[in-house]
């Protein structure tokens, strides 16, 4: 699985860079209309949002324990984490690629010691509010988009502009790679690998696999 993500990553990069179709960024009207929340198209506004929405849910998978993990390669998720809010999968499928979850040992702190060794930012990824705003989120755009939204329009700027082109498949490989987390996650923490088809449901699978772990 690892060889395969890294070589989707590279694809991926190969085709934004060159084989993307539409005005790229510096000459594209909808690409300064998205940054400055200014579009007038709810498809495209909530599909920008839910690109914002995607690292955060990422965040409270991978950073949501206090757990003590030796891995064969020692790769951190944090720093992807963090790039991935302005880079999405591009910063995403090399952590994935490249870590090992099921051969590294990973052991829990009794509590109620390992509360206590919780940093603010996995205390927050694992707090059932954080998840539950987010799903409100998700569904209140989603609700607007489909409720105010033409398809049409983006359509014809995923064609006209490279950036809503790049960021729609982006969305697209985050809510696949989002089914590979959760089967990680839950073969990891003892809860039923098919949870994992619950991530091909963009944003809300995953959120209702939080919000529905026992703690």
């Amino acid at each position: 699985m690892r060889y395969l993500l890294g070589l989707i990553w590279v694809a991926f990069i190969a085709y934004a860079l060159f084989m993307a179709p539409g005005n790229s960024p510096g000459n594209d009207p909808i690409f300064k209309e998205l940054l400055t929340l200014q579009s007038e198209e709810p498809w495209l506004l909530s599909v920008f949002t839910w690109l914002g929405i995607f690292p955060a849910v990422y965040a409270c998978i991978l950073l949501r324990r206090s757990v003590k993990v030796r891995e064969d390669r020692g790769v951190p998720a944090w720093p992807f984490v963090l790039f991935s809010f302005g880079l999405g999968a591009f910063a995403l499928l090399p952590y994935f690629a490249w870590s090992s979850p099921f051969r590294k040992k990973v052991t829990y702190d009794p509590l109620p010691s390992a509360e206590r060794s919780r940093t603010g930012i996995s205390r927050v990824a694992s707090h059932k509010l954080t998840h539950l705003i987010l799903l409100i989120l998700t569904l209140g755009t989603a609700c607007y988009a489909v409720m105010q939204g033409n398809p049409e329009h983006f359509a014809e700027a995923f064609n006209q502009s490279s950036f809503v082109h790049i960021m729609t498949i982006d969305f697209g490989v985050l809510t696949l790679l989002s089914a590979y987390a959760l089967f990680r996650d839950a073969r990891t923490n003892g809860r039923t690998t098919n949870w994992a088809w619950g991530g091909l449901l963009p944003l809300v699978g995953p959120l209702l696999y939080l919000l529905t772990e026992r703690k």
